[in-house]
């Protein structure tokens, strides 16, 4: 009857142990799946950061057969001797503590195992005896469920050492600022006593107290280190802990992929290779840097770059802003992400949108004062305030013109522009559209830097759309035979043709394209093969520059986000010289953009953009979609001859021809003083006021030239109506009657009358 109890009490524990391994035990899935502090790597797999959880805690993972091999012996001897012997709880540690407690009358040492403390982590409990048993309970089960050395491994990456470290790895950095595996035997052994009473065994705050317990431990199981190691060990702590160099690379990519990553990926531990080039990353910062701490006289505080691979979208360089920690420039705002005008930048995507419509790089489009709108009077105008007339898609585009982007955007149809932008991945227009008008030809809308950068990326790879990635793999690579990956002949996310992207990156590679707007001395005229577009927001604050090679596209934000206007005549080149630093530094100079598909060359006109002819001045190849070729050019009838401008522009010739007669000398050498002239109406016109259309629809234009600078007044009725330099328009609205509009200048004035019936 005496050996009743223990037998029903190992009859117990068989039972428990048997049941642990069939039930399930909730509480150890949860465990399972807690983040720990990932590594984060490079595409290389150098170090970027290591993560901190929630709780600005650090608990990082290292699987136990990369832990240096006296780690895991020499903590198991200070905790768990028997680890190896028992199944959860250790019946001779238990009598050996009631004995030696009960001897000394108070609590000398304790009988939880390895397997019990980690019990303890997983499933926290009050103090008690009641705690206790519950604690011995669940590391039975835990030995049920798990092999002896996965519970080593758990337990030593989740050991909680205060100050916010967790398990060995966290812990070597903390106090002696290194790596778990440059650890002297000394180091280890003062690390091991820390769990015990980690408010008292520190080595940083108390190297004796920490040093006497890690001798008694050292003597006990025979350590090959002396005293005197240890002692030195625990007195340069002090020196050690907190050096450990934390890294703090890439911030606001570390940020934006944070949000992105699966949870098992926390939960396993394991390093986390990303996209990112460290190599790029570190070369964007410094050029950004370089550029932005020499611009402050133009209130430009701040920028932000993104670099990918057009291959297969992934991030290679991310750069939020210049300084994270400059809280003056609002260094922790992500520049990438931020909502911002894209100017200019997003012409390219109108052109192509006008492309896929039918037009082409040698469509003609106006470049002449004009006006758009109706009640609302949109009267946009270029960078450098010139008028070139009539001017080819590819002129218009490659040297940034702003009326004939919004002639163009006009004709297209906004609503059809906002929703191909939408399609391209601008997500940010979704609460924007119905609401920018004809201006979003000039980008009054909001994007982000990241949203310009993916979809130029769309122009070097053929139309071929792919979404931005930060990992590691190369998920995103498209087959070398994509555009036959559907049966209609296009792969299925092919978002432009391949003729239409090759058209704009044609265009926008094209150095004497941009000659009209920029000079011949471009800055973005490179060395190598490349596409580029900048930008320039309505008020100023932001400047953008956007630049691809076949194998890399970057875009550049530059401005400040306290809304200033940016000062002085920096315009885009700022931005667009880290585009090109960048692509000089990383691009192989003999790739070559691929011939553009489905097109041929015409040799056309360059003023009107038809099939050249005898008659024509000069004439020069251009691209054209196969059937889509010109007719022969109607400007030029005969050689020799004169110009036969198109109607439409036969205002603008006469304009020419004024400016050309005003600047012709008399015989004194001083210029003609004339009277501004009104081109229109014209005298004693007659317009007839449609009932049918709302009043605020009809409108008279009325337009004055002179002298390049003299001032000019226009009234009607008496009423001044406009004032400025030549030349001079705007719309009048109508009602029935007589108008008497005068034109007074520096070299007097003229007159004339129409009426509206």
């Amino acid at each position: 009857m005496k050996t009743l109890p223990p037998l029903i009490a190992l009859g117990f524990l068989l039972t428990l142990r048997l049941l642990g391994g069939i039930l399930p035990f909730a509480p150890l899935d949860v465990f399972l799946g807690r983040p720990y502090s990932l590594h984060i790597l490079d595409r290389q797999g150098q170090l970027l950061q290591i993560l901190s959880l929630e709780d600005g805690s650090r608990r990082e993972f290292t699987p136990l057969h990369e832990m240096p091999e006296f780690i895991a012996d020499i903590f198991r001897a200070s905790e768990d001797e028997r680890f190896f012997l028992h199944f959860g709880i250790d019946p001779a540690a238990i009598t050996r503590s009631l004995f030696l407690n009960l001897s000394e009358g108070r609590v000398v040492t304790g009988a939880s195992t390895i397997s019990m403390q980690l019990a303890r982590i997983i499933r926290p409990h009050p103090p008690g005896i009641a705690g206790k048993i519950g604690e011995a309970i669940t590391a039975i089960r835990l030995e049920a469920l798990l092999s002896k050395k996965e519970i080593l491994e758990l337990w030593l990456n989740s050991i909680p050492f205060g100050h916010r470290a967790f398990g060995v790895t966290t812990a070597a950095k903390e106090f002696f600022g290194a790596e778990l595996d440059e650890l002297s035997l000394p180091e280890i052994l003062l690390l091991a006593v820390i769990p015990r009473r980690p408010a008292y065994y520190n080595p940083v705050t108390a190297p004796e107290e920490t040093a006497d317990a890690a001798i008694t431990l050292f003597q006990r199981i025979g350590i090959p280190v002396g005293e005197k190691a240890i002692r030195i060990a625990a007195r340069n702590a002090a020196s050690r802990s907190g050096g450990y160099p934390w890294p703090f690379e890439a911030p606001h990519f570390i940020q934006y992929i944070d949000k992105r990553i699966d949870p098992s990926a926390k939960a396993n531990g394991l390093p986390l290779t990303t996209s990112l080039d460290l190599e790029k990353q570190h070369a964007l910062e410094r050029a950004l840097s370089a550029r932005i701490s020499g611009a402050e006289r133009y209130r430009i505080s701040n920028g932000s770059g993104l670099m990918i691979d057009n291959r297969t979208g992934q991030i290679l360089a991310y750069c939020g802003s210049v300084d994270f920690f400059n809280e003056l420039s609002s260094g922790m705002i992500d520049g990438v992400q931020v909502r911002n005008q894209p100017g200019s930048t997003i012409k390219p995507f109108l052109y192509a949108l006008a492309l896929e419509m039918g037009m082409t790089p040698a469509t003609i489009l106006p470049d002449i004062p004009s006006f758009f709108g109706g009640q609302e009077i949109y009267i946009p105008q270029n960078f450098n305030r010139r008028y070139n007339g009539p001017v080819r898609l590819r002129t218009a585009l490659a040297s940034s013109l702003n009326i004939p982007a919004v002639y163009t955007l006009e004709r297209v149809g906004v609503r059809n522009f906002e929703d191909r932008l939408l399609e391209l991945g601008f997500s940010s227009l979704q609460d924007q559209q119905n609401s920018v008008g004809l201006g979003l030809a000039l980008g009054n809308a909001e994007v982000t830097l990241m949203e310009l950068v993916r979809g130029f990326s769309l122009f070097p790879r053929d139309g071929l759309f792919l979404d931005l990635t930060w990992q590691g793999e190369e998920r995103n690579r498209p087959p070398d035979n994509y555009e036959a990956a559907d049966p209609s002949g296009q792969a299925q996310n092919q978002v432009y043709p391949p003729q239409v992207a090759g058209m704009i990156r044609d265009i926008l590679s094209d150095d004497i394209g941009r000659v009209t707007g920029f000079g011949s001395r471009s800055i973005l005229n490179s060395p190598f093969t490349g596409m580029f577009k900048t930008g320039t927001s309505n008020q100023f604050q932001n400047i953008w520059a956007l630049g691809a090679t076949p194998q890399y596209t970057i875009g550049i934000w530059m401005g400040n986000y306290s809304g200033d206007t940016v000062i002085g005549a920096p315009g885009s080149s700022l931005p667009a010289a880290v585009v090109i630093e960048m692509l000089s530094l990383f691009t192989d100079s003999s790739e070559e953009f691929a011939e553009v598909q489905g097109t041929h060359r015409v040799k056309i006109c360059p003023l009107s953009g038809q099939r050249a002819t005898d008659a024509c001045f000069s004439s020069l190849w251009e691209i054209f979609p196969i059937g889509s070729e010109p007719g022969n050019c109607t400007y030029h009838r005969y050689p020799g001859g004169p110009v036969h401008y198109p109607q439409e522009f036969q205002g603008w010739a006469d304009h020419q021809m004024y400016y050309h007669q005003q600047n012709e000398t008399a015989g004194d050498g001083q210029q003609r003083a004339n009277a501004p002239e009104i081109t229109h109406p014209s005298r004693n016109a007659f317009f007839y006021f449609d009932p049918t259309i709302p009043a605020e629809d009809q409108a008279v234009r009325v337009e004055a030239l002179s002298h390049p600078g003299d001032t000019i007044r226009l009234r009607v009725n008496g009423a001044l109506m406009a004032e400025g330099t030549s030349p001079l328009q705007f719309l009048l609205p109508i009602v029935h009657g007589t108008y008497t509009v005068e034109a007074e200048g520096d070299g007097g004035s003229s007159t004339i009358q129409f009426q509206v019936q």
